[in-house]
């Protein structure tokens, strides 16, 4: 989990141009969710902020396990986005920041699982801030079931190979006769 999860904060330390091109928030805090966006007054939080929780399924024996990551994104409450508010551009901006969030993830893979894959969303009710989880799966090596990763040919052993084996020619097509049309 420690190389994914280092992988997620380094994609977005490396892509917060994306954030200011779009004139949103950069991600100020990425960390794991040991309940900060439920209790945030014994926690410090940094907004925009993304936490992270996960599950690890082992599959049947020599498969992939599968990882469940969650992003709980918290953001300022700032504008509203009542039909009715006359700041309701400025409340758009949470949509378009979780799109960039989604954006970036879409791209994320690491060196132990496969890429990440959006499965599906949802707002949380806080009084705190704007509240969102995006839920994406993945396969991970994790070292309880089959690598993820291509072995080498040096890591193969031959150990059926029969010193009497011998390539044998391919025939080679008969070459069909010729067929007189100017009877």
């Amino acid at each position: 989990m420690e190389i994914i999860y280092q992988k997620i904060i380094d994609t977005f330390n490396a892509n917060k141009k994306i954030f200011i091109n779009r004139n949103l928030p950069v991600i100020r805090q990425i960390d794991i969710n040991y309940g900060q966006p439920d209790d945030p007054q014994n926690f410090e939080v940094f907004q925009p902020a993304i936490y992270i929780s996960w599950q690890i399924s082992n599959q049947a024996d020599r498969e992939p396990s599968t990882l469940t990551l969650e992003f709980h994104v918290l953001q300022e409450p700032g504008a509203h986005t009542e039909n009715y508010s006359e700041r309701l551009p400025k409340g758009k901006e949470y949509l378009l920041m979780l799109k960039t969030i989604k954006y970036i993830l879409n791209k994320l893979r690491a060196s132990n699982t496969t890429g990440l894959k959006y499965t599906g969303e949802r707002p949380n009710i806080t009084p705190f801030f704007n509240y969102h989880i995006l839920t994406y799966t993945c396969f991970i090596d994790d070292g309880a079931g089959e690598s993820l990763t291509k072995g080498s040919l040096t890591d193969v052993e031959l150990t059926d190979y029969d010193a009497s084996f011998s390539v044998q020619k391919k025939e080679t097509p008969p070459t069909p006769t010729a067929i007189d049309t100017f009877k």
